[in-house]
């Protein structure tokens, strides 16, 4: 997969991500760290937290 799709798919999960905290199905700090392990394992390079 290019840098470039990376980079989308991370953002499109940083906003199922905010959403999820939103409605209250996941904390703020499952998020982050669902967040921080995604960007390490698939090589993001555009950091982003919810």
């Amino acid at each position: 997969m290019t840098v470039q799709n990376v980079n989308i798919d991370y953002c499109g999960i940083i906003t199922l991500l905010k959403k999820l905290v939103r409605i209250g199905k996941c904390t703020e700090k499952e998020a982050k760290k669902i967040a921080g392990y995604l960007s390490v394992q698939d090589g993001v390079e555009i950091i982003l937290f919810p």
